[in-house]
């Protein structure tokens, strides 16, 4: 089905930062009166809801359940624990004492692979800490990966290893986050609409070449004209932007519509400047318009019922002739 973006009128800079204003400030403060989100050590996403290690031992909360539970709400952080210090499974409104779990090892890092073959076929590249990034490689499939995508201007490029094999990248001087964090002046919507633009740009040319990215946020890209996308390891997604055919842990699942969820998440980031703490929090506080459609159509729960790149690039085109610009308290 043709997905089209619905939104209608106009919606200023100012009427935009102000709704953005509002809902990071109600966010903070309900965190702020939940003292064990404060010591969260770690969160896992599993089918309806979540995992969560807190304080010290680590005691175990297990939530499944949709926002209006006592669950749901906990994930959104609108309430608390109904009991501290003892380990806990909530299903819906059902509160019961369950058997302490273990902290997962980071289940998306097994061993790194042994990556000297594909190492060997690299220049040797002298580093300068001023001009080039280094990072260790993980894996084969992301070296292969970089390759293929040599040339491409929103992707990465691999300019070679160092002499004690790390992979060398240009360096950037500026994050995107940084970049997003700044962007409070008259513009702000249509900067907004101009970097999903480049990002579905670099999306699509790694589909093209049948790559899904899986790990699409804002700590993964690169702020440069157009933007750039980096980490092409394909391997793992953050828990915020994790689309719901992945709940079940099976990574095979991963399509091209998975990486439109996350596209939608990063919308989130963009206009809430900050990361989600979940995926209850993303979708219980949608962007407001012009964008809310978008996000919307993006994170829908079904694969097949999300826009694909052609369809959300032609929404955001769209929206072109709809974005008035006007100055205020907060742009």
């Amino acid at each position: 089905m043709e997905q089209e973006c619905t939104f209608e009128g106009t919606w200023s800079d100012r009427e935009f930062s102000e709704h953005v204003h509002r809902v990071r400030t109600k966010l903070v403060e309900q965190r702020d009166k939940i003292p064990f989100w404060a010591t969260v050590k770690r969160s896992a996403v599993i089918p309806g809801g979540g995992e969560i290690w807190y304080g010290e031992p680590a005691y175990y909360v297990k939530l499944i359940g949709a926002s209006g539970t006592l669950a749901g709400d906990i994930l959104c952080t609108k309430r608390d624990l109904p009991r501290y210090d003892c380990d806990l499974a909530i299903v819906g409104n059902d509160v019961r004492e369950t058997e302490r779990k273990a902290i997962d090892v980071d289940e998306f890092d097994p061993d790194l692979e042994d990556c000297s073959e594909e190492l060997a076929g690299l220049p040797i590249i002298t580093f300068h800490p001023e001009k080039h990034f280094a990072k260790r490689p993980t894996y084969k499939q992301e070296i292969r990966y970089l390759l293929e995508c040599r040339g491409a201007h929103s992707i990465v490029q691999l300019l070679g290893r160092t002499e004690s094999g790390d992979l060398v990248f240009p360096k950037f001087k500026e994050t995107f986050l940084l970049t997003v964090l700044k962007n409070k002046d008259e513009g702000r919507i249509e900067n907004i609409r101009r970097w999903m633009l480049d990002i579905i740009d670099g999306v699509a040319y790694l589909h093209s070449r049948g790559i899904v990215h899986r790990d699409l946020t804002m700590r993964n890209i690169l702020q440069s004209s157009p933007l750039v996308i980096c980490d092409l390891q394909c391997y793992h997604a953050t828990g915020h932007c994790r689309p719901f055919e992945i709940d079940d842990n099976d990574y095979s699942k991963f399509s091209f519509s998975s990486d439109i969820f996350a596209l939608g998440a990063l919308l989130w980031e963009c206009c809430f400047y900050n990361f989600p703490h979940n995926r209850h929090v993303l979708l219980d506080n949608p962007p407001p318009p012009p964008f809310r459609d978008i996000f919307l159509a993006c994170t829908l729960e079904r694969p097949e019922d999300r826009p694909t790149l052609i369809q959300l690039r032609r929404m955001y085109e769209a929206l072109a002739d709809q974005i008035t610009k006007k100055t205020g308290p907060y742009s």
